[in-house]
């Protein structure tokens, strides 16, 4: 196996507690399938058969459970719990070094794409890079689209990144909350890239191919936490990073460097020497072929794959959440399972003059009511429509009962929520096990408490 996968199912969701605080958020439901299932469909796809998906030991049992019951896994998972709920993500990959055994795949349990994984791969091994990762352009539909209980646009946070000649290899990497008003560069990195494009308006999509040695290195530099936010702009920098005389003593010699020493990278990135000895004799370094410049002479190469079209989006926010649910179709025809995936499951039942468009999802067990109409939106499993109904571009999750003559418009309900006759509900999110009061009229609201259910 070239790539070891690893899904990232442990976040919290701390930008969608109002939902993931009674649900991980790997579990929460985005057409009617759990949001971890997306990227296990893109693995399955791309021929892996087995991965480790790391969870919060707390939310296993239920992550479980709801892809048990609510679709098909032929991956082989091994849960790894992680029970330090502050754990980050380059934390957990020391706590689960003793797992990895080849270069790994790190994906995010929020990411929906219709990738081919193979396209990426392509790339980290054309240049035997350190580090690939997939960024995307921000897709406004689904970014800048006002969340369920708010009354305005939240700014998205958006990052930098400068790429070489080739607009390929990642030269420079910053957050745009960490820049003032210039952006600064390196001179010895621009005098080896004159030529370098800086690119803004592209998000990092938590997808990453990786040296193994990036996870022995993370083992003995503990202060980084965090793959995103720490390691990837650790990397990049350290590209131009070069060997000292001290790096270059023999074994033997190695016990009189200091700890620092010890942990230069450098060390960590070095090739085995019959690794080094079939790349420089390869024809793909000739000053004549196209890939002269393949390896950049650097021990550390950094790259980023860009998908510029086609479906790429992280499901990490209200917004993002409200939007994935209502462009489900649009999601199912890109990811290729909407062939087995109709818009009515055949358990569904529904008065004769009701009408639900083809844009939307209805699971099984749910009973819609006479003179409904649904439009855009998706109806979770086992819910109770009322007659007069009108749903519109909202998220109704389990178990949701709708009362007679209700109005919902660009909402979230979430499961076991009850909505009483007559309410009118507009661009609010409704959360687990709420009760909402006989012609009650809401609008921008977010409705949750903190008593379990």
């Amino acid at each position: 196996m070239e790539f070891q996968p690893i899904i990232m199912a442990a976040g919290p969701g701390s930008r969608m507690s109002d939902l993931t605080s009674k649900c991980p958020k790997a579990a929460l439901l985005v057409g009617n399938r759990p949001m971890v299932w997306y990227p296990i469909n893109i693995l399955e796809k791309a021929g892996f058969e087995e991965a480790i998906i790391v969870v919060d030991s707390d939310d296993q049992a239920e992550i479980q459970r709801v892809l048990t019951e609510s679709c098909s896994v032929k991956l082989r998972l091994d849960y790894v719990p992680v029970s330090n709920h502050d754990v980050g993500t380059a934390d957990v990959l020391r706590e689960i070094r003793h797992k990895i055994t080849t270069d790994l795949l790190i994906i995010s349990c929020d990411l929906i794409t219709d990738i081919s994984l193979h396209n990426i791969a392509n790339l980290h091994r054309t240049h035997d890079a350190s580090l690939t990762m997939l960024l995307s352009p921000l897709p406004s539909q689904f970014y800048e689209a006002v969340a369920p209980g708010a009354k305005s646009k939240k700014q998205l946070e958006k990052d930098f990144f400068g790429f070489d000649e080739k607009g390929e290899r990642i030269l420079f990497t910053q957050s745009e909350a960490d820049v003032d008003e210039t952006i600064s560069v390196k001179k010895s990195v621009l005098k080896k890239h004159p030529y370098m494009c800086i690119k803004s308006g592209l998000t990092d999509c938590h997808l990453y191919l990786m040296k193994k040695w990036v996870v022995d290195y993370l083992a003995e530099n503990e202060s980084i936490a965090y793959i995103r936010t720490e390691l990837v702009p650790h990397l990049v920098r350290k590209q131009f990073t070069k060997a000292k005389v001290k790096d270059k003593l023999p074994q033997a010699n190695q016990s009189v460097l200091s700890e620092t020493q010890k942990m230069n990278i450098l060390k960590f990135s070095s090739e085995e020497e019959y690794a080094a000895d079939i790349r420089d004799m390869s024809s793909w370094n000739d000053h004549r072929g196209d890939m002269a410049d393949c390896y950049h002479g650097d021990k550390i190469r950094c790259y980023g794959y860009i998908q510029d079209g086609g479906l790429c989006m992280r499901v990490n926010t209200i917004s993002s959440y409200s939007e994935a649910n209502r462009q489900i179709q649009k999601i199912f025809t890109h990811t290729g399972i909407d062939k087995d995936t109709p818009h009515l499951h055949p358990s569904v039942v529904m008065a004769e003059k009701s009408q639900v468009g083809s844009d939307c999802l209805v699971a099984e067990g749910t009973q819609i009511g006479e003179k409904v109409s649904v439009k855009r939106s998706v109806i979770g499993r086992h819910c109770k429509i009322g007659d007069r109904v009108r749903i519109t571009n909202s998220t109704l999750l389990d178990n949701v009962i709708v009362e007679e003559g209700c109005n919902i418009q660009g909402s979230i309900i979430s499961r076991r929520s009850v909505i009483r006759d007559k309410c009118e509900i507009t661009n609010c999110l409704v959360g687990p096990g709420q009760q909402l009061n006989t012609m009650g009229k809401y609008t921008n609201e977010v409705i949750v408490d903190t008593v379990d259910i």
